[in-house]
């Protein structure tokens, strides 16, 4: 891709990815296992997925770790460790069982610290598939951003942190203009395209710290730390730029204008945070109302 702004899709393809790849890791260690067993206990001739010198990459998971090690997701040092330890069980399960196909018998220590090599590889694999379960669970499965599933609970933490601190903190909600359009014209193939290239260039022209959730539909909500009515509204200035500044390409060739509205609502200590957003949703459906493509602070005084 060369455009910057589809950079939330492959995130959950990623993590989707990820995901079965450890789950299949796991159940074809216990098949790894078993055979391993049956060349130790029943004298049978050893698998070459247990003897051979390249035994770590017969397996599906070795193979796909050493193809993709740098890329991603897997280049981060939980996956460096589970990678070390996957091959470390099968150095060391196929040093002894080549020990058992001489004739030699296995230690008891030797035995004990292979099962827990691959205790070890178990453990981690399962503990970062139920990470990335939870890390799916959160995200939005289209555009990759978080959904709201999770939404509140960090709402919640920046509006604390805000009233704790005294730094300013606003809420904004963002709708693509003439969504239904898109999909009843061009079809919602072409409507997922558009959700994750606009949560893409969100993504782009955020600060690292601000938040962004999937609302619903066409809608996103961005929270924005440390940032007081005129910067927030800089900031959103950029984001609605970078949708009208450039059409979507869609992936026949075409080219589709897109924009978005936008309402602000300025984080207050005696309002609650359910009421900020009713805020930012009325100052959201005035600036459509004034035309689209804008955005709309809510003010004090007005009406939810």
């Amino acid at each position: 891709m060369t455009e910057a702004t589809n950079q939330a899709g492959p995130a959950a393809q990623d993590t989707g990815e990820i995901l079965h790849g450890i789950d299949a890791a796991i159940d074809e260690n216990a098949e790894w296992m078993q055979r391993w067993h049956r060349a130790i206990i029943c004298g049978e001739a050893p698998d070459p997925s247990v003897v051979s010198q390249y035994a770590q990459f017969l397996s599906r998971f070795g193979s796909w770790m050493d193809l993709n090690r740098d890329q991603g997701l897997l280049d981060q040092a939980a996956f460096r460790a589970l990678g070390r330890a996957h091959e470390d069980m099968h150095e060391f399960g196929r040093f002894l069982a080549l020990k058992a196909a001489e004739g030699e018998a296995i230690p008891t220590v030797e035995y004990g610290a292979f099962v827990e090599k691959v205790r070890l590889f178990n453990t981690q694999a399962r503990r970062i598939r139920d990470a990335f379960r939870m890390a799916v669970s959160e995200l939005d499965p289209l555009t990759g951003v978080p959904n709201r599933q999770i939404m509140m609970q960090v709402l919640e933490r920046e509006r604390e942190r805000a009233l704790r601190t005294g730094v300013p903190c606003c809420i904004v909600l963002a709708d693509i203009d003439y969504f239904k359009a898109v999909n009843d014209s061009y079809g919602h193939v072409a409507g997922d395209h558009v959700l994750r290239t606009v949560a893409g260039r969100f993504l782009a022209n955020l600060r690292r710290y601000d938040e962004i959730f999937r609302y619903g539909g066409e809608e996103f909500l961005i929270c924005l730390p440390s940032a007081n009515a005129e910067r927030a509204s800089e900031i959103v200035e950029r984001l609605r730029q970078s949708l009208a500044n450039a059409p979507v390409p869609l992936p026949d060739g075409g080219e589709l204008p897109i924009t978005a509205s936008f309402g602000l609502c300025l984080a207050a200590a005696r309002v609650p945070l359910k009421q900020t957003i009713e805020f930012a949703d009325a100052a959201l459906y005035q600036a459509k109302d004034e035309g689209r493509n804008r955005l709309r602070l809510w003010q004090p005084g007005e009406p939810a």
